[in-house]
């Protein structure tokens, strides 16, 4: 299987998936369709390339950085990993405008909020919780309230 390809898939998905979620965040479809078809489709690729990386006598584990690079050294493991970074960023990035629906945020408002954790994730977050907290006028304790 062409590694390069399933990235570049994957890659192309999730730009379409933020470009979706960004216009028509105000459409619930589009959180369904992202909850049961993008994100269990690309968790199935997940697993066939996190088991094909570090699955059986893969060296390295989770203990140490040394260790956890170890366990990333081949190409499938490094696939699943993006994959990884890409359906958690963007289940995020869903959160981040199911909330802002729910507060009335303006979309342009939400825009580099989106960008920055579609390219560097909890950064992107951390911008839409001091956002949020200027439109509560507190600091949130719960996610959901």
């Amino acid at each position: 299987m062409n590694l390069e390809l399933i990235f570049s898939i994957a890659n192309s998905t999730a730009f379409l998936c933020w470009i979706l979620l960004f216009v028509l965040y105000q459409k619930r479809w589009v959180y369904r369709a992202l909850f049961s078809f993008v994100f269990t489709g690309m968790a199935v690729v997940y697993l066939i390339f996190i088991l094909q990386g570090i699955g059986g006598d893969s060296p390295g584990g989770f203990d140490t950085l040394a260790n956890v690079k170890l366990l990333f050294s081949k190409d499938e493991a490094v696939l699943a990993g993006w994959i990884h970074y890409l359906v958690f960023d963007l289940f995020v990035g869903m959160w981040i405008c199911s909330d802002a629906d729910k507060r009335g945020i303006n979309r342009w408002i939400l825009l580099p909020c989106l960008l920055l954790t579609f390219m560097l994730g909890p950064t992107g977050l951390l911008l839409y919780v001091l956002i949020r907290v200027g439109y509560l006028r507190k600091f949130p304790q719960d996610p959901y309230a």
